[in-house]
């Protein structure tokens, strides 16, 4: 008993925060973070210890038998409850994350070809076509007759011809025209060229189901052909309608980083995915009325700010500041300089709530696909932005 009040208890060492991250500006928010005692992702991560059976994706829940764990040391020294090995396990477990991704960039192409499709046929008139050159180099790409037709004939059959990407049950997917030869020729050889998104996704997930294939490599052979799908359908669809719609990029004179937010202004983030978001606030930050009522309420201005995804779209084409990445987002509003961060789709944490509350930051959800616990929600209509 005497021993036991000899014993120090020494205090857990706090992870070094350049451990964490070699830019200067968001180690410099996540040290006030710290002060402020307000957790980040990297708080989280320094907290969180990974199973070690998770990390080698030894583990499966596909079926009410499990949930089944592999050791991790020694995968092949027994099998889950259906007699699944830990090849067949790996292989479903990252099947599933091939499909979520491929679904996620299809869901985004298949928005901008909707909205193109809607301001083709006049729908929507607040968008218009502004590359025009991009939109005939695209169309004979994919073997669209362009010479002597209106643009928006032109624009009309390449929706047509895009909706393959989505809906094909047979054939080949239209931008595999534009796959060097010699990589198509090893692609068809392996049948591993893609049909339509929606069938190679729904494909890729029924083979994951218990009871289904339990061939790795055979397993193998979709995802490759359901990855390819994404980085050849829907993402491609998405940057070529982008540009399209809103312009080719060109290089610009832009700013990066924090030091991008001003003290004197109404400082406006927009993140996610979704340029349309993002082209309709340039627009509305330059409205007068708006500016107006900014300075009414002491403000010297609106000062419109991008992050991730669709905020380097804006600064290529725009030349809107960039103030960091996905995992900057939440160190960005440490500054306390953030009055509101709008978001849609993808790249979008959950922990900017809780952080959003501590520092100020008014956080506003607007695509119904990711509507988020404890943000406020405004829809975006495309029709009426």
């Amino acid at each position: 008993m005497e021993k036991s009040k000899n014993i120090k208890i020494v205090p857990k060492k706090k992870p070094d925060i350049s451990d964490w991250t070699n830019c200067k500006s968001t180690a410099q928010m996540l040290e006030k973070a710290r002060v402020d005692q307000v957790d980040t992702a990297f708080d989280r991560a320094a907290g969180m210890k990974p199973c070690p059976i998770g990390a080698k994706s030894a583990c499966c829940k596909h079926c009410a038998m499990g949930p089944c764990r592999l050791n991790s040391r020694d995968p092949y020294a027994k099998e889950g409850v259906c007699g699944a090995t830990v090849d067949t396990i790996q292989s479903r477990n990252f099947a599933r994350m091939v499909a979520t991704g491929t679904a996620a960039h299809s869901s985004h192409g298949m928005n901008m070809l909707n909205l193109l499709k809607g301001v083709v046929s006049g729908e929507i008139k607040d968008y218009k076509i502004k590359d025009n050159q991009k939109l005939l180099d695209v169309a004979e790409s994919l073997d669209i007759k362009t010479e002597g037709r209106e643009v928006n004939d032109i624009a009309a059959d390449l929706c047509t011809e895009m909706e393959k990407v989505f809906h094909l049950t047979e054939g080949e997917i239209p931008f595999v025209k534009r796959v060097p030869q010699k990589t198509l020729d090893a692609w068809r050889k392996l049948d591993i060229v893609p049909r339509g998104a929606m069938l190679e996704v729904m494909e890729l997930l029924q083979r994951t189901h218990a009871g289904m294939d339990q061939d790795y490599l055979n397993l193998t052979k979709q995802i490759s052909r359901t990855a390819l799908v994404d980085g050849w359908g829907g993402s491609m669809v998405a940057t070529e309608i982008s540009d399209i719609l809103f312009g080719t990029p060109s290089p610009v004179h832009g700013e990066v980083d924090m030091g991008c937010l001003k003290e004197d202004e109404v400082n406006i983030i927009i993140q996610g995915h979704e340029p349309y978001l993002l082209e309709s606030m340039v627009e509305a930050v330059n409205n007068p009325e708006l500016i107006g009522l900014a300075k009414k309420a002491g403000a010297n201005g609106l000062n419109l700010v991008g992050m991730c995804c669709s905020g380097l779209e804006m600064l290529s084409r725009h030349g809107i500041p960039h103030a960091g990445n996905f995992m900057s987002t939440e160190a960005v509003m440490v500054t306390g300089a953030v009055d509101a961060m709008g978001v849609d789709v993808q790249c979008i944490q959950q922990g900017l709530v809780k952080v959003g509350k501590c520092y100020g930051t008014k956080l506003f959800t607007t695509n119904p696909s990711c509507r988020i616990e404890g943000a406020e929600h405004i829809e975006f209509d495309e029709h009426e932005p």
